[in-house]
């Protein structure tokens, strides 16, 4: 049997050593640059330090976060305590199965 090819929209996935200001964030995730500054602020989303860089800036990973935390927002709404105790428990999970004991 011949499977039909997926005409599903691929997102963009970015390099893992790309690094991105808040605004090119912003484009590939979506997301308004405010909102991003608000999750930042609520411990959500962490940026990345750089003492050479001014601004805000983050990488793949970031982008990732940043879409599962509008992910999360979808069910959610603006509960963020909720939201950071999710994204706590699904690194804690990950953690735990990257470590079996």
């Amino acid at each position: 049997m011949v499977e039909a090819p997926s005409h599903a929209l691929q997102l963009f996935d970015p390099p893992a050593d790309a690094v991105y200001s808040i605004e090119a964030a912003a484009k590939l995730a979506g997301v308004p640059r405010r909102r991003i500054l608000v999750y930042c602020k609520h411990h959500l989303l962490s940026p990345l330090i750089d003492d050479g860089v001014e601004g805000y800036s983050f990488d793949g990973d970031g982008i990732r976060s940043l879409r599962h935390i509008e992910a999360l927002r979808t069910v959610c709404g603006d509960d963020f305590a909720g939201i950071k105790i999710i994204l706590d428990l699904t690194k804690e999970l990950e953690h735990l199965q990257a470590n079996p004991q």
